[in-house]
Order: C-alpha cells, then structure tokens, then sequence
C-alpha cells in the first residue's frame, strides 16, 4: 500500500485505542507521512492469494488507512518522538484528530504545530490487489487527509529540542504544552510552556546560565512530600557508603518505627544521588508520611563509583550487597534513633527482588518479612550477556553461581508464615516467569510458606494504572499485617 516507504521510523496507539499509528520515512529520509490505521485492518498473513481475499472480504469498504500529516525536505529528516494526539472528537458531517506534533521541515527549526486533521472516508475494495496512485514527488496518495488547520505553537530561529528522547508535556486542563528549548541561547537548554489554544508569548520556567534537564509529572507533588536525608558512612571493609533515609513524618523523641529497607544493589544503577526523588519512587515518601522509616543505600557494585567499586560483584553476585546493605542499616538505626531492628523489611524489584530474596535467605534474623519483585533466582537462567559479563561463563565460576542463586538454598529461609511476598509480571520479558516459577516449586519442596501475586498481563516493568495501584496496595497492606 506504501511502495516509498523503507522504514517504519516510530508506532503506537491513539489514547482511546481506535487507531494505531505509524510514522513511515522514504529511503532517502526526505519524505515522512504519520498515517492512522483502524484495527480491522490487521488481519493474519494468509498463505495465499485465495485465502486473502477470502479474509479481506471481512474488512468493510468504509475502512482504510489516513494519512493525516506529511514533512517533506531536501536535506533529511530528523526524526523524534513527538506526537501528542488528543482524545477524538466526531464532528457532524466529518470526523476530525486533533494533534500536536514538532516539525523541523516547514521552516527549518523544530517547532511545534496543533493540527487537525480531516478523516475523510473513502471506499474500497479490499478483495481487489491494492495499485496506489503515481505522480508528483512525493508521490500522491488515496490515502491522504486535508488539513483543517496548522497552528505554530513556536517560531523563530531557535528549536524545540525533540531529538534523543526529548517530549512534551500536555495539560489539557490549562491547555498548557510544556516543552525544552533554545530559545534564549543555543548553548543552554530550559524548559518552556506556552498555551496551544491560543498561543501567544513562550515563556521560560527555568534560569538564565545554565542548562537545565526536566521530567514533568503528570500530577502535582502531594502536600505533605518531605525530601529523604542522604548520609554517608565508612564500612567495616573501609569502603565510603552513600545512603538516603526518609524520616517518618510523625518523629516523636524516643519512639521506634518499623523501616523499609529499599534495595536494587546491582550494577548500572545508582539510587542515591541529589535529585528530586518524587517522580519514581513517590512510594517512598508515602511510606514515611504513614509512620515507616525507609532506608536507601547504593552499597558496592552499584555505579558512577569507579570500575573497582562496581567490580566487587565479579564473580559473586549476592555475596556482598547484603552486608552493606545491613551494615548501613545499622548505621542509620545508631545515627538517628527512630529505626525499629526488629521490625525491618526488604523490598526491591527485579535485581531488588533477588536481593530481597537474599536478605531473607542471609539475615533472617534481620528482615522479619521480605517483599521481592520480579526476582532473578537461578543465574543460569537468566539473561548470557548480562550475566557472563559479572559472573562469567558456568563453566569457569560454578561455585559463584550456586551461591549466588537463591532458589537453591530456600532450606535457609525461615519457616514462620506471612514473611515472604513475591510478585512478578506473568509476561516479564527481562527477568522471565521462570524465576519465579522454579522458586515456588524448590520452596513447596522445601515446604517453605510464602505468598505470591501475579501481574497476568504485565511485563518486567509494570504499566497498566490499575496494576500499578494493585502492587501499592498490596505492598502496603503486607507491611501494614506483617511488620
């Protein structure tokens, strides 16, 4: 249907789901067309001619794909991420998208456009072999939707930074779209925000004489958000830890109170640094507000310490983080005197969740319960270019591997109940159900008690909302019986 194309540069859905959506460039990059396409346009590859008419007779005349925006230029297109279409709106006579999207090619500066786009349908017959118009560069199109309106949001000598995983952000409330740009300097980045209902002056939000790296949140920072306290301490292997500790928001002098301990610990990631902590780890904090301590160290083989610090984990993943993980746990219960030691839990996701694992297996007598996402618990079965590259190859660490592998020493963990929670996403394409798997059947065997929750339709990283206000609840709910 689109003999000029050669790639499909980006894809997604329409918010409501009615469409999906594409943005396919020409092979010389000059040319690039966003084009809707209806669901009843997906149908199975058929084996052969025959049988495609045969399923093709269940696709309507009345559906077809639009083409709803072009850039065209004689240099080339760079292309971004830049696409907000807004919830459609069906008009009396004509269907309409309404959308905002960066163009570099109308003026040779990335600026933003709201646009609308007109859905005309047409008619045809898909039984019949497609045979798309020629003529005119680019070539025409019977696909191609007139435009009601072009909006510039932005103009000038300047550029809305779209490239490399820059976005805006959209409130339809205050019909307000906030983006980064150049617009005072080329050699500084900051943040902007203009009204796309009835643009006028762009104005800056962030200061003059710096560059400036901005992440938006959908919704406002709750009232009672008070900023975790990072501290540092010296180990009993002479190594400087970094930690973070939100302090309950109910402190009274003397007075104990069961603590988190949130942990990743592996390597590439490093938790503790002095950044807003708002965004992602808003949990934290909410914690806090309802009367938990919660502790955050980035103990050895976390990153942006050097190759020897990260390096402490070769060859034994799981045999050190937990000693630093309790040692600044320790720390922090002598420095500020509101950590309860018997009533300490751990929780992390993912590398997190084999350290959570860990804990449990290692200090029983420090975590009374464990809460481990998506955790790694046999290396053998995890992912070779990760794993090689830390553990080495099986053969050559064997014994590094045994230890560092929780499902095979569930006879460590304790017998009491209601002291283990594990989650994971049933579609984990990172840390496969696997894991999780083959350590509910070692700790049947071992006839070990635990609890289990299932995200069916989730992967390594939970997206769905509702899943999302699920995992909160029940992790509140198990510190709240438990700890």
């Amino acid at each position: 249907m689109f003999p000029n194309v050669e790639y499909i540069a980006r894809a997604g859905w329409t918010r409501d789901g009615r469409y999906a959506w594409a943005m396919f460039l020409d092979r010389p990059q000059q040319h690039l067309q966003l084009i809707l396409f209806p669901p009843a346009l997906f149908i199975p590859v058929p084996e052969s001619e025959e049988q495609r008419r045969e399923l093709a007779k269940a696709v309507p005349e009345s559906v077809h794909p639009f083409i709803i925006y072009e850039e065209v230029t004689n240099v080339w297109i760079n292309v971004h991420d830049i696409f907000y279409p807004f919830a459609q709106t069906e008009g009396e006579e004509e269907e309409e998208l309404r959308f905002i999207r960066a163009n570099e090619c109308k003026t040779g500066f990335c600026h933003l456009y709201r646009v609308t786009a007109l859905l005309q349908r047409g008619s045809y017959d898909w039984t019949q072999t497609y045979v798309p118009s020629k003529g005119g560069n680019p070539p025409t199109s019977d696909f191609k939707c007139p435009l009601k309106e072009e909006v510039a949001l932005t103009n000038g000598e300047w550029e809305v930074l779209a490239r490399h995983g820059y976005k805006i952000w959209v409130n339809e409330e205050t019909k307000l779209v906030y983006f980064q740009g150049t617009k005072d300097t080329p050699l500084e980045h900051h943040l902007y925000v203009v009204s796309y209902e009835s643009p006028s002056e762009v104005v800056r939000l962030t200061t003059l004489g710096f560059s400036h790296s901005c992440s938006l949140s959908q919704v406002c920072c709750p009232a009672d958000y008070i900023p975790p306290e990072i501290f540092h301490f010296r180990t009993q292997s002479d190594v400087e830890l970094y930690g973070m500790v939100y302090k309950p928001h109910d402190l009274q002098p003397g007075k104990k109170h069961p603590t988190v301990l949130f942990v990743y610990g592996g390597p590439q990631v490093q938790l503790v640094n002095n950044s807003f902590k708002g965004i992602k780890y808003l949990r934290l904090n909410t914690l806090a507000s309802l009367g938990y301590a919660v502790v955050v160290i980035d103990g050895r083989g976390s990153c942006q310490r050097g190759l020897k610090f990260e390096g402490a984990l070769k060859n034994q993943m799981g045999q050190v983080e937990i000693e630093d993980q309790v040692e600044g746990l320790h720390y922090v219960a002598e420095k500020y005197g509101f950590v309860d030691l018997a009533r300490v839990a751990i929780h992390g996701w993912s590398y997190g969740g084999f350290l959570s694992l860990m804990g449990l297996i290692c200090k029983p007598h420090v975590f009374k319960v464990a809460i481990a996402g998506a955790p790694v618990t046999v290396w053998m079965a995890y992912d070779t270019g990760y794993t090689e590259r830390y553990m080495d190859v099986p053969e050559n660490n064997q014994q590094g591997y045994e230890a560092g592998s929780v499902a095979l020493h569930v006879e460590k963990l304790p017998n009491e109940p209601n002291r283990l929670l594990i989650l994971h996403g049933f579609l984990d394409e990172n840390v496969h159900f696997f894991h999780t798997n083959f350590l509910i059947s070692q700790l049947i065997r071992a006839g070990k008690p635990y609890q289990l929750q299932i995200y069916p339709n989730e992967r390594h990283s939970i997206r769905c909302p509702e899943s999302g206000e699920h995992y909160e609840i029940t992790l509140l709910h198990f510190l709240q019986e438990y700890l």
